[in-house]
């Protein structure tokens, strides 16, 4: 999925003399429940309707209140996957071809607003909702960037039911009720999937979070506000008046929650071990990471990152550890490589950069990766190599890329080529930044200056989260700068986003990028098991991306996070949904620290 904003953001003095008031203010009478987890977020909320996210935010907080089949393991490695809404593990046929699964009895939609349902308890999911949801993924008009991503051409019948939507210009009029030959109910509680070809990540795919259940008398009643009305069957509730994305979102434990994922509707699970232990979730929007900083720092939020201006006050340059004081806060340091790359993409559809590899090229040789992760991330993070992060079998550190290295000599080299394949003087090129921040005009103004040093002059244009993603998705600039968190543990995942017919505006390959060799090996490698043969056709994949450069692969972050020791129970999971539930608070720890004790 698309990394909201991995980058941090610059210290602003005002912005910190107003916030130390503010968190003073909150330390002389802590406003904390006891029960409440109190956490931030920095950028807009696109919507809570699964089939429209494609970004970590969305995810990360929809997927407290909806769930999928299945889900991962908490806090287990390798990852595992588990029966979250299904019974089991699917019942694959012997041609890879037909898939069934039972779905969990007794598990109930919550309602917090009860306005759907006037006592809160919406109807027990059935296999028919997830044919429902995975229609919605598939409506012409819904327009879900996932569709390309997840389903199309998988299952039989399903294009066909794209092209309906498409036909029917009116969505209001769409028949919800029409049949789509792969995706059955023989009963309620058994879903049979009939594929076009044996789909290897279908299990993957089928605890991303876009895939989940959701209720169709909820759709129908709210329209398109539903993106503002999340009800599912999770472990916390959202309600309406406690949604407003722009200050303060909170959700509440849901009452008629089974008690744990694994477990159908009504089981009998022992008070210790129901969930959620965290009754409430507090998050607070905030446009820069200073003021989250300073009032994390004062115990008023649970967790934090680091910001940049701030690393040598929290950490030990000379061991990566923490520093006395914050160790003497109660404050904990997990470190870790994300399953991520963040890059510089190129729209392949443009004139001028995307028919000129030497220009592309040139812009990622010219552009000094370690000088941008020690400035701007005080070093959490490795120069990319390639698509592909640490962590995957197909990673090899001893690989190089004669693009990723800073040579500007060589880029230099590169543009004169590219002004010849121009025809002539190479024009102003427009750079297009996700947010509007302090840090982020510092580290397109540190792009511009090293696109100037090899020739190349660099307008930018700074928007929204929200708008910047409409503007990539349909092709409205000629290099961006995002990133990528894994949904699953498979290279394929990365590799979708350079697939051929995923490159229509609005679909999972950003950049627009064709190639009909990587294309062919994609297909060949998308109905394979994991195995060194398919292993061997990644890498290949792999090179041809690199050579053809429609990214300028960035960095692979380096996680810093940061956590009081009243926090209990937390892991650092990639992959996985409705995780907040496993953790739990230590009340009285916390507000013995916060009343001054040690």
């Amino acid at each position: 999925m698309r990394k909201v904003k991995w980058i941090f953001i610059a210290y602003l003095a005002f912005v910190a003399l107003l916030v130390i008031a503010l968190g003073a203010a909150m330390h002389a009478t802590p406003p904390h429940d006891s029960q409440a987890m109190h956490t931030a977020y920095m950028a807009n909320i696109k919507s809570l309707d699964p089939p429209e996210i494609n970004d970590d935010l969305g995810n990360g907080l929809a997927g407290q209140i909806f769930e999928c089949l299945y889900n991962y393991k908490y806090d287990i490695r390798p990852y595992e996957l588990f029966p979250e809404l299904a019974e089991e593990l699917p019942e694959v046929s012997g041609d890879g071809l037909t898939v069934t699964i039972k779905i969990r009895p007794g598990i109930h939609y919550y309602d917090p607003d009860k306005v759907v349902f006037p006592d809160g308890i919406g109807p027990e999911v059935a296999a028919g909702d997830f044919v429902y949801s995975w229609k919605r993924i598939a409506d012409f008009h819904l327009a879900s960037p996932l569709y390309s991503q997840l389903l199309q051409g998988r299952i039989v019948g399903l294009d066909g039911w794209w092209d309906y939507t498409k036909a029917t210009r009116d969505a209001a009029e769409i028949d919800w009720d029409k049949p789509v030959e792969g995706l059955q109910t023989p009963d309620s509680r058994t879903l049979v999937i009939k594929l076009t070809e044996p789909y290897p990540q279908l299990n993957f795919n089928l605890a991303y979070l876009p895939t989940a259940a959701v209720c169709r008398k909820v759709v129908e009643h709210y329209r398109d506000e539903v993106r503002r009305h999340p009800i599912g069957t999770g472990a916390y509730g959202l309600r309406r008046a406690d949604y407003e994305p722009d200050q303060r979102i909170v959700m509440h434990a849901n009452p008629i929650y089974r008690g744990r994922q694994d477990v159908d509707g009504g089981a009998v699970v022992p008070p210790d071990q129901r969930l959620p232990h965290i009754q409430h979730l507090d998050y607070y929007f905030f446009r820069e990471d200073l003021p989250i900083w300073l009032l994390f720092q004062q115990g008023y939020f649970d967790t934090a990152g680091i910001p940049k201006d701030s690393f040598a006050k929290a950490i030990k340059i000379s061991t990566g550890d923490l520093t006395e004081e914050m160790r003497g806060k109660g404050i904990v340091l997990t470190k870790s490589t994300a399953a991520e790359t963040a890059y510089f993409g190129f729209n392949m559809t443009d004139p001028v950069v995307g028919k000129n590899k030497p220009l592309r090229q040139a812009i990622s040789m010219g552009f000094d990766r370690a000088t941008y992760i020690r400035i701007f991330l005080n070093g959490r993070g490795i120069p990319a190599i390639g698509p592909i992060p640490p962590g995957f079998p197909t990673f090899d550190t001893k690989r190089g890329n004669p693009y990723t290295k800073f040579n500007p000599d060589a880029a230099r080299q590169q543009v004169a080529q590219a002004i010849e394949i121009n025809g002539g003087p190479l024009p102003s090129l427009q750079l297009l930044m996700g947010d509007t921040d302090t840090q982020t005009r510092q580290e397109a103004e540190f792009f511009t200056s090293q696109m100037k040093n090899i020739g190349i002059n660099i307008h930018t244009e700074y928007r929204t989260w929200a708008r910047f993603q409409e503007m990539v998705d349909n092709r409205q600039t000629q290099i961006f700068q995002l990133g990528w968190v894994a949904d699953y543990p498979d290279e394929q995942d990365f590799f979708q986003l350079f697939y051929g017919k995923n490159a229509p505006a609005g679909g999972s390959n950003p950049c627009g990028y064709v190639n009909p060799e990587f294309d062919a090996l994609y297909e060949k490698a998308s109905v394979m098991q994991r195995s060194s043969q398919r292993d061997e056709l990644y890498r290949k994949m792999e090179q041809i991306v690199m050579d053809d450069c429609p990214w300028a692969t960035l960095l692979y972050p380096l996680v810093y996070a940061l956590h009081y020791d009243w926090l209990r129970h937390t892991s650092d999971m990639d992959y996985g949904y409705g995780l907040r539930q496993h953790m739990a608070l230590g009340a009285s720890l916390r507000e013995e620290r916060l009343a001054g004790g040690k």
